[in-house]
């Protein structure tokens, strides 16, 4: 009778050792799981906000050569060169932005009177898939307006090209030397947005000579 009892005590405390042994390595592999599972959460979390501000700072749209702004000391100038479009699809050229000037514009050259104007192209520029924008003195460009500092010959500028559908890209140019046209610069409605009329004042008094 003894020796049953001890047998069965015996098995007993196997028993409550192996329910002990199994909890305890649930209990690990609970813990492994959730560390796996936090540790995929940050990563997954740290490669969504990366992507994010890959592309907020703006993909290789384009391939910009050539590009170059006129050197001045007075309070508007071009820019210049050639924009490619390397994608499969057009591109909506809308806007520019700089911290050179309180105003950037794309114009375009239109016919006037006396020859050719300049005047803002206030819905931008198509770019077809595989072609390119040629901006050029004499024909279209960009404008940086109500400079408060000149652009001497050398000189880099960062320019932010914006495209439709919030897509931007950076790009740099160099301060040329140079003697522009003659074109005549005619703003929308024949005032310019301080309402200063500019019309029949050719590039030379202006410094405009996209």
């Amino acid at each position: 009778m003894r020796k049953t009892t001890r047998t069965a005590a015996a098995a007993a405390s196997a028993l409550a050792l192996a329910v002990a042994m199994t909890a305890c390595g649930a209990d690990d592999e609970a813990t492994d799981t959730t560390a796996d599972t936090g540790t995929s959460a940050v990563e997954t979390a740290t490669d969504t906000a990366t992507d994010t501000a890959d592309a907020d700072a703006g993909d290789q749209l384009v391939e910009y050569s050539d590009g170059w702004v006129k050197a001045t000391d007075k309070d508007m100038t071009g820019v210049f060169g050639v924009i490619k479009n390397t994608g499969t699809e057009d591109l909506h050229l809308t806007g520019v932005k700089s911290d050179l000037g309180k105003r950037q514009e794309l114009h375009e050259t239109v016919p006037g009177g006396g020859g050719m104007m300049m005047r803002e192209k206030e819905d931008g520029f198509v770019i077809p898939a595989g072609g390119e924008l040629e901006l050029k003195p004499g024909g279209n460009h960009i404008m940086l307006m109500e400079l408060d500092e000149p652009i001497t010959t050398g000189q880099e500028i960062t320019l932010t090209l914006e495209f439709e559908g919030g897509k931007i890209q950076d790009v740099t140019v160099s301060a040329r030397s140079f003697e522009g046209g003659q074109e005549e610069y005619v703003p929308s409605g024949g005032m310019d947005h301080e309402g200063m009329d500019h019309e029949g004042m050719d590039h030379g008094d202006m410094n405009h000579d996209g």
